[in-house]
């Protein structure tokens, strides 16, 4: 991998994998192991962007429409300032998850050994940036153990966290899917694993397991990811306030408290969207942003 100047942040293309304390940063390694190229990366088009629906407010509720992929640690870091800031404010918010692939053609599960033996970092440097997220998302009150990630595909797990939204449980499933990957060193993509976790959202063994053996909400996952690109999307964690208002990457909470207050006051949604980003880091389909720390 090309080493980019100092103060320049660079992309990686998976995760931060350790074994006790060695983490291990993965970039083109994943895809020497797949043997995946970058042209078979997610085919979608890139058009204009403009917005076709427009946000209901009547009872002064805030439309939040996140998209996000569960092998990104900024969306869980993100999505966790959002939260906090919408409690700070105090304000109705309702929160609405899409789906996103930051390795759309990822195959088969990875060890932290196997990624490690094929990436080529340098593991002291990959302790500390490791470290640096895990700091990040403890100011946002989360917990986040990179060494605890298994890389894999999370279409399935997309598919399933869409079957529970479908219920009326994104929110909540989303949440199970970030501490799986986390807190708990789960592969999203066993089917023992997503079976369980339909299990706390009431969903029978065979249920998800018909779903999984199946096309089923394929097709509106591909829909959510081409929507959000539509609508300006270019990395996750990406948060569409109102049909009016963009703001990309992991965010303090400071930016959406005030990207979030006074909307209420404003006159309905712009097109195209008004973009209120500052620089953060975020995810795409060709891997994570890591800060040159």
């Amino acid at each position: 991998m090309k080493r980019t100047k100092s103060g320049v942040e660079r992309k990686v293309r998976a995760a931060f994998l350790s074994t006790t304390c060695i983490v291990a940063i993965v970039t083109i390694a994943i895809f020497k192991v797949t043997g995946q190229s970058n042209n078979q990366n997610q085919e979608m088009m890139i058009t204009e962007n403009k917005i076709t629906e427009i946000a209901i407010n009547e009872d002064n509720t805030v439309l939040v429409e996140v998209w996000s992929d569960y092998l990104c640690p900024w969306c869980y870091i993100g999505e966790a300032n959002l939260d906090n800031a919408i409690a700070d404010l105090g304000i109705n918010a309702t929160v609405v998850y899409k789906s996103f692939q930051s390795n759309p053609t990822l195959q088969g599960a990875f060890t932290v050994k196997e990624i490690a033996k094929q990436s080529g970092f340098s593991l002291e440097e990959a302790r500390k940036k490791s470290k640096y997220i895990e700091d990040m998302a403890s100011s946002a009150n989360v917990e986040l153990h990179m060494d605890f990630v298994i890389m894999v595909n999370t279409m399935d797990a997309h598919r399933l966290a869409y079957m529970v939204k479908q219920r009326g449980h994104g929110k909540a499933m989303a949440k199970r899917l970030f501490e799986a990957s986390y807190l708990e060193a789960k592969n999203i993509a066993d089917p023992n694993v997503l079976t369980e976790l339909g299990e706390e959202f009431g969903i029978s063994k065979e249920e998800t397991l018909a779903m999984l053996k199946s096309d089923q909400y394929r097709a509106e996952i591909k829909s959510e990811i081409q929507e959000g690109i539509n609508n300006g999307l270019r990395g996750v964690p990406y948060f569409v306030i109102n049909k009016k208002y963009s703001l990309s990457g992991a965010q303090p909470k400071e930016v959406f408290k005030e990207t979030l207050s006074g909307i209420l006051e404003d006159d309905g949604p712009y097109k195209p969207l008004i973009s209120k980003s500052p620089s953060a880091y975020t995810c795409d389909e060709t891997g994570c942003e890591i800060p040159n720390k």
